[in-house]
């Protein structure tokens, strides 16, 4: 019984170890991608040189090993092309669109203000700030599950960020008080979370986009 036990035990320890390791892993290459957004790019085409140098290696067939040393050398010069490339630059001080824009709404600049994570599923956030109270809402909790863009564990994860599940359980809600800069500080680090934790956020590239209105209008 105690070596059932002991070997339990370690099977635990080594799943929440790689439930640990796949977290680091994916916050790294958010992080990497937020400095070089060719990055997932660059790794893919390094990966096919690393296996195509091996598959050369490998090889007896003279005419299987001159294809290989062809692809390997077309392979190279994309990895080239792709380093030269420059990065894109980095919004002075660190402020982002989405910065300026949570900002606006807090000074009654704008309203309506999303931030819209996947569009061809409907999937956002909405902002708004009323009585000293910046309130950001996840809609439409339900459908998202029903479509897989969220699981039992992602509401977990926003429950542990600070947002409570209406009673229909059809939206995720976080309300943050206090003064403008600490509860803009505050949601910086919600938000990133939510994107390095709870989402990829490579999964949004090029379908998410910020919406907001004028004031005036």
């Amino acid at each position: 019984m105690m070596e059932a036990a002991l070997g339990d035990e370690e099977y635990l320890l080594a799943h929440y170890h790689s439930e640990a390791l796949q977290r680091l892993n994916k916050t790294i290459r958010a992080l990497k991608n937020i400095d070089d957004n060719l990055f997932d790019r660059k790794e893919f085409e390094q990966r096919r040189i690393d296996r195509l140098k091996k598959q050369i290696e490998a090889e007896n067939l003279a005419y299987m090993k001159e294809y290989y040393i062809k692809e390997l050398e077309d392979t190279e010069e994309k990895l080239k092309e792709l380093n030269r490339i420059p990065q894109q630059e980095a919004l002075t001080g660190n402020k982002t669109l989405l910065d300026e824009s949570l900002k606006k709404l807090m000074d009654k600049k704008i309203k309506n203000l999303k931030l819209i994570l996947k569009r061809a599923d409907n999937l956002f956030l909405a902002f708004s700030y009323s009585g000293k109270v910046l309130k950001v809402v996840l809609p439409r909790v339900k459908q998202h599950v029903k479509k897989g863009l969220l699981f039992k564990s992602n509401i977990n994860s926003f429950q542990g960020l600070g947002f409570r599940l209406n009673e229909s359980e059809t939206k995720l809600i976080l309300a943050l008080t206090g003064e403008k800069e600490d509860v803009l500080s505050r949601l910086k680090l919600i938000l990133s979370k939510i994107a390095f934790e709870i989402f990829y956020c490579r999964e949004f590239d090029n379908d998410s986009y910020i919406q907001f209105t004028d004031k005036a209008r």
